[in-house]
């Protein structure tokens, strides 16, 4: 008997390690998240705020956040600024072609904290992906860049994404594959660089093959989020050859 309660413990405390620190909703998902935020043994009653994005190529899609709506459309390369939350549930809707709603879901946020939340799409089901967006605001010459792959085509092939510049840094994403932070909360991390301009490469993981190049400028002490995307009417096989490569400010 105290042999099983010994496992029975250690079973619930691997589970608790192992809890994921982001949320994918989909038509149906109600979250229950603890929604308080504390500092030096005091509650926050700062409201959260939360940055739409729209990664599909198939239109503009409408938004609401608790009955209100968020500008007069989200559309793709074009997300929000933030807006402002409630602290615990929110309600957010997503409708496309017409009055067609998509998605009807609550999700809870936590005071004084900041999110992004993604809209996209795999087969015929929409889906939302509401990631925390913790970041300190970069020292002068320094910006924070995070990576984020939503790339529904290639969804089965792994990529790896290098920056580099001469003489300033370099930095490699290696192994990233469609939707990959959702199983590795610590891929919706900011990575701190030197600011400039850098030189991307994406390329096969597995035969290094690649796959585009191009260029990103980062300035100072700004924020990015840079987004891995692929169209709709292409093959997975296809898709690979097109990436969508999209960066955004978040602050």
């Amino acid at each position: 008997m105290i042999t099983f309660m010994k496992q029975l413990i250690l079973g619930l405390v691997i589970a608790t390690l192992f809890s994921s620190c982001y949320k994918q909703v989909d038509t149906t998902s109600t979250s229950t998240t603890d929604t308080t935020s504390t500092t030096t043994g005091t509650t926050s009653t700062v409201p959260p705020m939360i940055k739409i994005f729209n990664v599909m190529d198939y239109g503009p899609v409408y938004v609401t956040l608790n009955n209100v709506a968020i500008d007069s459309s989200v559309k793709q390369w074009y997300p929000t600024r933030y807006k402002t939350a409630k602290i615990g549930t929110n309600t957010i809707v997503v409708k496309f072609g017409g009055d067609t709603t998509r998605v009807n879901v609550g999700v809870d946020l936590l005071a004084g904290n900041y999110y992004s939340c993604f809209i996209y799409r795999v087969g015929y089901n929409w889906k939302i992906a509401i990631v925390p967006d913790n970041f300190t605001k970069p020292a002068g010459g320094k910006s924070a860049i995070r990576l984020l792959d939503f790339r529904t085509q290639a969804y089965f092939t792994y990529i790896n994404f290098r920056i580099q510049s001469a003489g300033i840094s370099s930095l490699t994403y290696t192994a990233r594959n469609f939707l990959d932070f959702q199983s590795y909360g610590y891929f919706t991390t900011f990575d701190y660089i030197t600011s400039g301009t850098y030189n991307y490469t994406i390329y096969d993981n597995s035969t290094s093959k690649t796959l585009k190049t191009g260029t990103e400028t980062f300035e100072s002490t700004n924020v990015y989020t840079l987004l891995l995307m692929t169209r709709a009417d292409l093959s997975p096989t296809d898709a690979l050859n097109f990436i969508d490569v999209d960066c955004e400010t978040n602050y």
